[in-house]
């Protein structure tokens, strides 16, 4: 946790940074994830991996198994494997954008989240899409004992991935839209900059 909270700060401090995880954490998505969709897609007669089943239940996880097989259970392993990078910088990024708009925005919350480590929850969807695929994997790598509480692990875990990365997505746009909006008013002389504030 120490060491997420710090790498937190450190890319929200420094641009290069923040931009690479912005350009990692959206490049996969255009480059990698869309292309690999289309081809399981083509290969399963038009159905969409688990991950793009944003309402996937416990029974179409099920009724979905005999899909991933030969090529496409191939291109889900793939896709898996990508997918294990891509919500860790869109994670880092969204809390990138939380610390640094916070910093500007209000120091003191900012001081009193960072002395506390806090940042790493805004990484909580990370966890719970990783805990999501590796459920997934252990569904569709084999022949489970247990295939309807792999299922229900794999649909719980992308509920509390939605629910934690649409948190983070909120607390995130919405610091940062309030920052622009205190730049603005400071830059236009309608707010009043505090003394040793960030500007």
């Amino acid at each position: 946790m120490n060491h997420v909270n710090a790498l937190v700060i450190y890319c929200s401090q420094r641009i290069w940074l923040f931009l690479l995880c912005m350009l990692v954490a959206f490049g996969a998505l255009a480059a990698v994830f869309m292309p690999l969709g289309r081809v399981f897609a083509e290969l399963t007669g038009g159905a969409q991996m688990y991950d793009f089943q944003n309402a996937l239940t416990v029974a179409e996880a099920i009724e979905q198994l005999p899909l991933y097989t030969g090529a496409a259970r191939d291109v889900y392993y793939a896709f898996t494997f990508v997918d294990y990078f891509f919500p860790f910088f869109a994670g880092l990024f969204l809390a990138a954008i939380a610390a640094l708009s916070l910093r500007h925005l209000a120091p003191a919350a900012y001081a009193w989240i960072t002395e506390r480590r806090l940042w790493p929850l805004l990484l909580l969807g990370t966890l719970c899409d990783w805990t999501e695929n590796l459920f997934a994997l252990a569904l569709i790598a084999g022949q489970p004992t247990d295939p309807v509480a792999l299922a229900t692990g794999l649909v719980l875990a992308k509920k509390a991935k939605l629910l934690f990365v649409m948190a983070a997505q909120l607390i995130g746009w919405s610091l940062l839209l309030l920052a622009a909006l205190r730049w603005m008013g400071q830059r236009l002389g309608l707010i009043r900059s505090r003394p040793g504030a960030p500007t």
